[in-house]
Formats: structure tokens, C-alpha cells, sequence
């Protein structure tokens, strides 16, 4: 049996020891692993500030030193948002694969690996349950006004309202309107169909047939938009889908309607946003995730009625820790059989 060695190079927000209980199992196959976390003495929350803009900067911007003097007979790295650089690629003589426990591999110089002829695989989905999960809970919560009725019962105050104009529908009475139908959508849309809504999807990426084979109806965002009472995205942010979401497609939502975010804040256009929701010319937003983060004390969205804010918490669970790191080791398994691996890129 050949032996390889694997560093795993973790972080605050993933740590090497959560990694190397989903990849153990390969040591069986004769891999050892070495451990270390980049920026281990940083909190968590510090850590997400440090990384933010990494999908702009690239991962040139960061100082990979530590990371180079631990590749000296590495066949495999795998890191979460650990800068993989040029320069990472080139200390690593040995380097074969370089695996991210993560979904998106901004992190990683991907180019640069492939002209190496180094593999890069990743983590799709890796935390897909659980911003699906997050993206239904917030949304009913909304719906609902969960989060006003328990804080003024805390108060002592019992806030009960009879008048039905004002009393909010049945879910199954709702439309449910899905933009980006990848790994969190498709999940979202099974999620929602257990209470009986009309499920709409816009995903211009996605074949029609599977659209339908997830119990939804595929349309165009402004058919969604002029349709749903709930509008959930679940996009990638690219440059195309940058503000996928701006004045002129709020302006097509319902009074009523609800817009939930759990993917990226750059999909939706703050400042519209903020001027439909002083206006009232749609029911309210449910947001996780913003343009900027952490949101500034004076943050506009910040003290609105019918606006429900969470910070950026969706994709975390203890499972999507250790998804990531778990859909790698099944790749670089597949890599020592002689297989290809299923997530790879480069």
C-alpha cells in the first residue's frame, strides 16, 4: 500500500481537528495527516471579517508563509477558506491535490493549480441543509411575526389580534417563489412542499424538467416576482447576478410580499431595497446575509418595521463543519482507487 501524506490546514471557523474526524477513514488507504490552523489564534467572527472580501482579493493578498513551510513532502492539502496561492502551489513539490471543504474555491489560485497539473476538488452543498433548513425557518417566522409576538410577551404585554385583515394566510394558500435552483434550492423547494404552497422557480441554468421534478413550476424572474407572496434566493453571486435583484424588480413584488435572503447580500440592491421598504410597497425582508458584514451601527435596514435581520448564521451547524472535509475525503478516496473524483474542478 502507497503512502501519502495530507495536511490539513483548517481554520477558526473550521478547525483541522473537525477535519480530520470526517477523513480519518483514510488512513486505511495509507494516508497520514499532519495538522494546522491559518489564523488560529483569531475568533471565529474575527475570522469571517479577515476572509470577507477573500472572493474579491483572491487568496495573493494574504500571507501564506505558514502555510508554505509546513508542505515539504505534502501530496495533499485540503484547507476551508485557507489561502491556497500561487505561491502555496509552488513550495508544494510534492503537491498533487488540493481539496477545499467548502463550496466556493475563491480561496484558491484554480488557474494556477491547473497549469501545475495539481487537482482541485471541492465541497458543493456542503452546508446546503442547512441554509435550506434557515431559509424556511426565517421565512415562517416572517410570515408568522414569530419573532414581534415573543418579544412583547417578554415584555408582559399579550399582543393578540383578531382582526382578519390584518391576520396573516395559511402557507398552503401561499406562493413560494425560488431564485437559484442549485443544491440549496432544490432542497428549499422539497422543504416547502411539505406545507402546501405553489412553488415557482427561476433558474435560467437549470433544466425545466428538473424544475419540475422538484415539485416546482419554472418562470421567469419577473413572473416569479409579479407572483409570489414569499421570493427566496438561492443564487450564486457572479457578476451577472450582482443586484439580480434591483428597483425595477422590487417594484414587480406585491405589497404583501416577503423577500428572504440566506445566499449572498450582493444578489439584492441595498439602497432599493431600503427605499421599497420605507415606501411599504412590499411586505417585509428576512435577511442573513448583507452587502456589508457585520451591518454598521447606522445601517439603513437597521430599525425598519417588518424587517427581520440575522448575522450571516444560516450555513451554520456542526454538520456543515464537517460536511465539507466528509465530500472531499470521498474525492481524494476516489483519487487513490485510480478514480475521478466526483467534485473536481481543476
Amino acid at each position: 500500500m502507497a503512502d501519502y501524506r495530507c495536511l490539513l490546514c483548517g481554520d477558526p471557523q473550521q478547525p483541522s481537528e473537525y477535519m480530520y474526524r470526517a477523513v480519518s477513514r483514510l488512513e486505511d488507504e495509507g494516508m497520514t495527516f499532519d495538522q494546522m490552523d491559518w489564523q488560529a489564534t483569531l475568533s471565529a467572527a474575527a475570522f469571517r471579517d479577515v476572509t470577507m472580501d477573500m472572493e474579491q482579493q483572491g487568496p495573493a493578498a494574504y500571507d501564506t508563509t505558514a502555510i508554505e513551510d509546513r508542505l515539504e513532502g505534502i501530496d495533499f492539502l485540503v484547507v476551508h477558506k485557507a489561502p491556497v496561492s500561487p505561491s502555496v502551489l509552488d513550495a508544494g513539490d510534492d503537491l498533487a491535490v488540493v481539496g477545499a471543504a467548502r463550496g466556493g474555491v475563491e480561496n484558491i489560485a484554480v488557474d494556477a493549480a491547473a497549469t501545475r497539473g495539481i487537482t482541485v476538488v471541492h465541497a458543493p452543498g456542503r452546508n446546503a441543509n442547512a441554509v435550506a433548513d434557515y431559509a424556511i425557518a426565517i421565512a415562517l417566522a416572517a410570515l408568522r411575526e414569530i419573532p414581534r409576538y415573543v418579544e412583547s410577551t417578554a415584555r408582559g404585554e399579550w399582543a393578540l389580534a383578531f382582526d382578519p385583515a390584518g391576520l396573516p394566510r395559511d402557507v398552503a394558500n401561499l406562493t413560494v417563489g425560488i431564485v437559484g435552483f442549485g443544491n440549496v434550492g432544490r432542497r428549499v423547494a422539497e422543504r416547502w412542499s411539505g406545507f402546501g404552497p405553489e412553488l415557482l422557480a427561476y433558474d435560467p441554468f437549470v433544466d425545466e424538467e428538473i424544475v419540475r421534478s422538484h415539485g416546482a413550476t419554472p418562470v421567469t424572474l419577473s413572473e416569479l416576482l409579479e407572483t409570489a407572496d414569499v421570493v427566496t434566493a438561492h443564487a450564486r453571486l457572479t457578476d451577472d447576478t450582482r443586484h439580480l435583484i434591483g428597483a425595477d424588480e422590487l417594484a414587480l413584488l406585491g405589497e404583501d410580499a416577503i423577500l428572504v435572503n440566506t445566499a449572498r447580500g450582493g444578489l439584492i440592491d441595498t439602497d432599493a431595497l431600503v427605499a421599497a421598504l420605507e415606501r411599504g410597497t412590499i411586505g417585509g425582508a428576512a435577511l442573513d446575509v448583507f452587502e456589508e458584514e457585520p451591518l454598521p451601527a447606522d445601517h439603513p435596514l437597521l430599525g425598519l418595521d417588518r424587517v427581520w435581520l440575522t448575522p450571516h448564521t444560516a450555513g451554520s451547524t456542526q454538520d456543515a463543519v464537517t460536511n465539507g472535509a466528509r465530500i472531499v475525503a470521498a474525492d481524494l478516496a476516489a483519487i487513490l482507487a485510480g478514480e475521478e473524483p466526483a467534485n473536481r474542478i481543476a
